[in-house]
């Protein structure tokens, strides 16, 4: 009697294949405490003038988290970096650069399945809601870098609330820092950047976590509140 095959078996050839490895999820593979460290020197190139610096650390960030080539980061650097200058000097109708944005992430490789008008929406929204709210801002701007996370990573937004939310904070503790230090925004900072950093590196490191296969959703902290001064 011949043999029959088990129907488990991966000789069978009418079992189902079996299940292959989970796609890298585009731009997850980054290490977040170097990112985090990316962001904070471009957040003092950019409250201290220093636009070169700024450029050049956009750039390293790009190729780092979304493992684009460096001229693709560059490129989209350079969109970026247009949409942002216009921003500050701008007033009103900040929607007139969102195309510079939804250029610039395009040419990081996103996936073409990816709502990069949502995207740039929520990148310009984020950059609004610090402007219009002020120094109360950590919250509302935390909501928003969430969203555009989800927007981004096609994850549920539950998922980078707490990413979005430290990140909003880390900002908030910058704008309350510099309002507060003599020396304004182009100072050292030394009673608040540290703190900066530490909530910059707890942002990444849970977004980190997200975007890992099968990662749980890590809800924001409710009322927690972050002081200036406070040691990372």
């Amino acid at each position: 009697m011949p043999a029959t095959t088990d129907p488990g078996s991966p000789t069978d050839p009418g079992s189902p294949a079996a299940p292959g490895p989970t796609p890298a999820r585009w731009g997850a593979d980054f290490d977040p405490d170097r990112l985090a460290i990316l962001e904070l020197r471009m957040w003092k190139a950019y409250y201290r003038r220093q636009p070169a610096r700024l450029f050049g650390y956009l750039v390293r960030g790009l190729h780092e988290q979304a493992g684009a080539s460096w001229p693709r980061a560059l490129a989209a650097s350079l969109l970026l970096t247009r949409a942002a200058v216009g921003f500050s000097k701008a007033t009103g109708d900040y929607e007139r650069y969102a195309p510079d944005v939804a250029r610039g992430y395009r040419l990081l490789g996103i996936p073409a399945e990816i709502d990069l008008e949502t995207v740039a929406r929520e990148e310009l929204r984020w950059w609004v809601v610090r402007r219009e709210l002020g120094l109360g801002a950590g919250e509302a701007a935390g909501e928003t870098i969430a969203r555009l996370y989800a927007a981004l990573y096609a994850v549920p937004v539950e998922r980078v609330a707490d990413a979005g939310h430290w990140r909003g904070m880390a900002a908030e503790v910058r704008d309350r820092g510099a309002a507060a230090d003599p020396a304004g925004p182009t100072g050292r900072g030394d009673a608040y950047w540290p703190e900066v950093a530490r909530l910059l590196r707890r942002s990444y490191r849970s977004l980190s976590r997200a975007l890992e296969p099968g990662a749980a959703t890590e809800p924001a902290p409710a009322g927690e509140k972050v002081a200036a001064g406070e040691s990372a």
